[in-house]
Order: structure tokens, then sequence, then C-alpha cells
């Protein structure tokens, strides 16, 4: 009930356009110096080319083809690009955290990944329920979202990007929207001054 006043709170504007209600889960960069990474190295990374971009431990590059990004021991940052034969292959990016399927610097908190059958990509969208999450550096967020990157899923799915590691999250859990809740999604007129485009 008290859920229910809230969201009825939350002003939605006419130029919003519902997309309707969506599983709601989260990514991040993996870091490759986290104890889950230990041992040997002797997983290749190779970029569309075939050259080695760096040696790994065989989980990293799993967990690297999953979540599509994280950072090397050097501090690069590196990408899942594409299969080439049935071979993974990766890519480095300049952009601290990577970037996203329309070619923008992926922004934690504000980029989502989805179906562009459920939200066109390109995309501002606004999910009500996770106004108000108070972020990281004390700034309350606005509910609003960049559609900018393709999820590896299909449907009534936004996958908010959280930067580094699953802690990301914790603004958005603290509002009691953890991974696999269910949101309201709205497509907006509305531009974001962080869209690269």
């Amino acid at each position: 009930m008290v859920l229910a006043a809230a969201l009825s709170a939350t002003p939605v504007h006419a130029e919003h356009q519902k997309a309707g209600r969506a599983l709601l889960t989260f990514y991040w960069l993996i870091d490759e110096s986290s104890p889950r990474y230990e041992g040997k190295r002797d997983s290749v990374l190779l970029d569309a080319r075939g050259r080695v971009i760096a040696r790994t431990h065989p989980r990293f590059r799993r967990d690297l083809v999953m979540e599509g990004g994280g950072r090397l021991l050097d501090g690069r940052t590196v990408m899942f690009h594409k299969r080439i034969n049935g071979e993974n292959r990766f890519r480095v990016s300049r952009s601290k955290y990577g970037i996203d399927s329309r070619g923008c610097a992926l922004q934690p908190w504000r980029t989502v990944a989805v179906d562009p059958r459920f939200v066109r990509l390109g995309s501002t969208v606004y999910i009500p329920q996770l106004k108000g999450a108070v972020l990281p550096d004390g700034t309350i967020h606005d509910g609003m979202f960049m559609a900018n990157d393709r999820g590896h899923f299909r449907g009534a799915h936004v996958d908010i990007f959280v930067g580094s590691g699953p802690k990301g999250s914790r603004p958005f859990a603290r509002k009691g929207y953890g991974s696999r809740s269910h949101v309201t999604v709205y497509v907006t007129n509305e531009r974001l001054r962080r869209d690269c485009h």
C-alpha cells in the first residue's frame, strides 16, 4: 500500500508514452584484479583481427562475454566485440567504462540496455519507481535513462549499467528495486545532456 501511494505521487507527464512493465536487471564492468580471477592466465583475448589483447583467467574471459566489459590488471577497459567464425572477439575501449551499442560512452546509472523491439535504441526512458534513488555522489536520481545499449535478451526488460561491480546497484536496491524486480517504463521526448548524439 505504501508502494502504491509512492507510485501515484510520482508525476508521469503527458509526453511520456508507456512502453509497459519490464524486468529490471543490472550490468557492470568486471575487474580482473578480483580474487575470483586469481590463478593461471592461460586464456587469450583476441581482437577482431586475431591479435592478442591480453592473457587472462578463463573465468574472466567467460564473464567478460556475459557482462560485456571489464577492466584488465593493466587498467585498460576491454569489451566483448562479436563472434567471428564461432570465436569470441574483444576490443579495447578508450572510454573509462567502455561504449554502448550506439558508440556512446557508457554512463553509470544512466545507460540502459534494451531489446529494440521493446524500446527503440536512442530513446530516453523514464522509470518512476527509480526516481529519488540516492547515488554514490549524493545526487538524487531523476528516473531518466538513455536506452543506448542493445541487451542480449528479448522482450520487456531493462538492464541498467551501474559502473564497476555489482555494488553499483545499491542505490536502486535501497529503494526496494533489486535485480529481477519489475518496473514501469515510459518513453519520453525529453533528452538527457549526457546523450552523445
